[in-house]
């Protein structure tokens, strides 16, 4: 079983918890940063949908239309 925690690392408690998550010997930290290009490509897509939310649909409304089909 593999389980994905995200750590806000500039919180200095955060220091003692990963220290102590690194002590135990069925525990493996990985840290990874995306690439300034990529974190760029979130933003635009991300504003972009923001200024047109209108234009997507509602989960809910999605789902129940395709259960009658």
């Amino acid at each position: 079983m593999q389980i994905t925690i995200h750590i806000d690392d500039s919180n200095e408690k955060s220091k003692d918890l990963l220290a102590y998550l690194q002590s135990l010997e069925f525990v493996q930290i990985e840290s990874t940063d995306l690439p300034n290009w990529q974190k760029e490509q979130l933003d635009l897509a991300l504003e972009k949908h923001q200024l047109n939310t209108n234009e997507y649909s509602d989960w809910n409304t999605v789902k129940e239309g395709s259960m009658a089909l």
